[in-house]
């Protein structure tokens, strides 16, 4: 009797220090792994506008004479006022050398000149004495340098004069461009053929296209 509380005794207290031993407040450590997430900074993003660089024309003293003629001189002068305004000027002859025209008071002056490192053409137009228009004729036949010239000297324009307008030609659509100014009465015209490779500046008293 005496061996069996013996080991009842010893029975209790086990179970005692092991309910102890687990409720004694002590945590025990977890010993799984964490795992650490790599998080990567987000790369930053330059929100600062690209600048377009916009190509200047360049020209010399003599070249911003002729693309400002229009400053010089007023359309609806006669010939000898230009003269007086150009000393320089070319006698008039039948317009396209063609007779019939020439009697209707259809007359031109044509001279060379060198224009943005080209050689180019300029020529008066005259109804009855009276200067109706002039033009700057040049030609560039590679494409791209030409639409590059022509971008250019519509940006100079556009800097001295205000934005332009484009004109719509029905007959020259698919082979030119055509950018227009209003100078107030006049017009001053910038035309680009994509066929002959032929750029105009052109003053004149009529609006492009009537």
């Amino acid at each position: 009797m005496k061996k069996i509380f013996i080991i009842v005794l010893i029975l209790i207290t086990g179970i005692t220090s092991c309910t102890e031993s687990e409720t004694d407040g002590t945590q025990q450590i977890d010993s799984i792994p964490v795992v650490k997430i790599d998080t990567i900074a987000p790369v930053a993003i330059d929100t600062t506008p690209i600048q377009k660089k916009v190509s200047t024309l360049q020209y010399t003293a003599e070249d911003a004479t002729h693309l400002l003629l229009f400053e010089k001189f007023s359309l609806g002068i006669s010939y000898d006022q230009l003269k007086d305004k150009l000393p320089a000027v070319k006698p008039l002859h039948a317009e396209d050398f063609n007779e019939q025209l020439g009697k209707k008071g259809l007359q031109e002056s044509l001279q060379d000149i060198s224009f943005l490192k080209y050689k180019g053409k300029l020529e008066f137009n005259f109804k009855n004495d009276t200067l109706v228009r002039y033009s700057i004729v040049f030609n560039e036949s590679n494409d791209t340098k030409g639409y590059a010239l022509y971008e250019k000297i519509l940006n100079y324009y556009s800097d001295q004069l205000g934005s332009y307008q484009l004109v719509n030609i029905e007959e020259d659509n698919h082979y030119a461009q055509t950018n227009m100014w209003y100078l107030n009465p006049d017009y001053l015209v910038a035309v680009y053929n994509l066929n002959t490779g032929n750029i105009t500046i052109a003053a004149q008293t009529y609006k492009p296209g009537q």
